[in-house]
């Protein structure tokens, strides 16, 4: 299955890219079997905070993903 990321913030900072093709070979796999591929790939990933998108939405790390779904990491927005 393949799955494209998108990276925002500070995320770019530590994956050096705006965006990925992800091969992911699990059955059924969630949002954190991706999360555990990326942080292996990108160690740093794991002293960021962050939320995950699934297809626009916010998601549940628990929330199946499907080939071909887009994902993105969003570092926390500040305002004024």
């Amino acid at each position: 299955m393949l799955v494209t990321v998108k990276y925002f913030g500070m995320v770019v900072e530590n994956t050096l890219t705006n965006s990925e093709v992800v091969a992911i070979e699990a059955l059924d796999p969630t949002i954190k079997d991706l999360e555990k591929i990326l942080q292996n790939k990108y160690p740093s990933l794991a002293n960021i905070t962050y939320n995950i998108a699934l297809n626009q939405q916010i998601q549940e790390k628990s929330t199946k993903i499907n080939d071909r779904d887009e994902l993105a990491f969003l570092p926390p927005f500040a305002g004024g």
